[in-house]
């Protein structure tokens, strides 16, 4: 016998004299199709699978909704989950998850499944119904009637821990204060109950809206951890204010409201903000831009302590914008720097409000999306692309503690290597003897291969005017 096959068998060996109590923690934590599989591997593990404590039925990995017997399939898939859970050996269950599209027709099984996880003192629980082919929350919208209702069993489980709910609508006040979970996703649906939820959840330390509508909510506070709002429309008012003293995590993504911060903790782990104009892209500022920066700018302030902090092409363009002068931007504890950004001559002056305020800086990320649809070639509000990041007045103090710079789907356009030369020939040698370290750039892998020799000589221009510095590419 071979070493590497004593030292296999060995190892199965040692496997194989485990408890059962231990190889079900074991599979457990796999995902549960790599679970299912274990099932294979000999007499003793063909039923092990029956007892993880997590398990997901997911109608992708079963249907195909290309075929044109798809709803055959989905009658089998569901003949599937039953029969499964009819199988079950566990006595409790850590977690369940169900996605399956619109699911009229089967509410009698949908139901029966989730009373009997919820017979297992489940804890985590997801209830996915959405249409995967839904893209925006008015694409759900057509869909409201049909929506089905959360299992009246579900709102008094005690054991419950996190609760995720998509194209499923439910009654927040059928929760009782034991039965409402720690963190909460809601999602995919007209949300008029909003403000009676968070009332009514003095223990929520999480909460996760995204893509719902006809959200009504006016004050979003409480000791939560993590606030994210995801695309989600705010009715009637279009107006929001936050008292979160405590919260690490907050994200928002989606038009820009009236925003009043009472009060924010002063030190918090990320923040990502991603807003989007009603008029779409713009190559000149109008009064709505100008209205919108000053709210931006007022809002992000409320962010200084932000460790973490992203933004969108659209804040970048519109805070240079503000004109009020109790809105204009404060320096900010931040450490790592993520500019979602198009590269465009009109976000330059944003970047450089953003870095001249951000003295603790040690990671700038530049994180390039679609190319906008204005000129890179001609100026903006005097602002020439060419010869903006040379000019010596750029910034009045770069961070003399930056040490990396990432750039993501680097193409190696002539804005990034301005950007980029300018940032390595400021920060490559200081009189106090800080520098920067290195450069990271990742390439996308379906990039042409004559943009990709454009790339590659573009990185190495960088890397001959870097000194010590570091320029690495990389593929994405």
């Amino acid at each position: 016998m071979t070493s590497k096959r004593i030292v296999s068998s060995f190892q199965s060996d040692r496997l194989s004299n485990l408890p059962d109590t231990v190889l079900i923690i074991i599979i457990s934590s796999l995902s549960f199709k790599e679970c299912l599989r274990t099932s294979v591997l000999s007499k003793r593990w063909r039923y092990l699978c029956r007892e993880t404590r997590n398990i997901a039925f997911k109608e992708s990995e079963y249907v195909d909704h290309s075929v044109s017997d798809k709803g055959s399939k989905r009658i089998s898939f569901v003949g599937y989950m039953c029969q499964w859970i009819s199988r079950y050996h566990g006595r409790y269950i850590e977690s369940f998850e169900i996605c399956f599209s619109l699911p009229l027709g089967f509410m009698a099984e949908i139901e029966s499944l989730i009373e009997f996880v919820v017979s297992r003192q489940v804890k985590n629980l997801v209830i996915d119904f959405k249409d995967p082919s839904w893209t925006i929350n008015s694409s759900a919208s057509w869909y409201a009637y049909l929506s089905v209702k959360l299992p009246v069993c579900v709102y008094s489980l005690t054991t419950l821990e996190s609760l995720k709910i998509y194209a499923c609508g439910f009654d927040p006040s059928k929760f009782t204060n034991s039965g409402l979970p720690r963190k909460l996703s809601i999602g995919w649906i007209k949300f008029t109950e909003a403000e009676s939820l968070l009332s009514n959840s003095p223990t929520l330390k999480s909460l996760s809206i995204d893509y719902c509508w006809s959200v009504d909510i006016k004050n979003i506070a409480g000791d939560m951890k993590e606030v994210v709002f995801d695309n989600s429309d705010f009715f009637p008012e279009k107006a929001c204010s936050f008292d979160l003293p405590n919260v690490e995590i907050f994200k928002y993504s989606g038009s820009v409201l009236s925003f009043d911060v009472k009060r924010m903790n002063r030190i918090i782990k990320e923040v990502y903000l991603d807003f989007f104009c009603a008029e779409g892209e713009y190559d000149k500022p109008n009064r709505r831009t100008k209205l919108d920066g000053t709210d931006l700018s007022g809002f992000l302030n409320s962010f200084r302590g932000a460790r973490t902090l992203s933004v969108c092409p659209y804040l970048l363009q519109s805070i240079q914008e503000c004109e009020d002068p109790s809105s204009l931007l404060r320096p900010m504890d931040t450490e790592h720097l993520v500019l979602r950004t198009r590269m465009h001559v009109m976000e330059f002056k944003g970047i450089k409000l953003l870095l001249d305020n951000c003295p603790n800086l040690e990671t700038l990320t530049f994180d390039i999306i679609r190319r906008s649809k204005f000129s890179y070639t001609k100026s903006y509000c005097g602002i020439c692309p060419k010869t903006c990041w040379q000019n010596n007045l750029t910034y009045k103090s770069l961070p003399k503690t930056l040490k990396v710079v990432v750039v993501r789907n680097y193409s190696g356009h002539f804005n990034e290597l301005n950007v980029l030369k300018f940032l390595i020939q400021s920060r490559r040698g200081h009189a106090d003897g800080s520098m920067l370290e290195r450069v990271e750039l990742y390439m996308n892998n379906s990039m042409e291969e004559s943009q990709r020799m454009l790339a590659h000589e573009g990185a190495e221009m960088l890397q001959s005017i870097s000194g010590a510095v570091q320029v690495l590419v990389h593929n994405l």
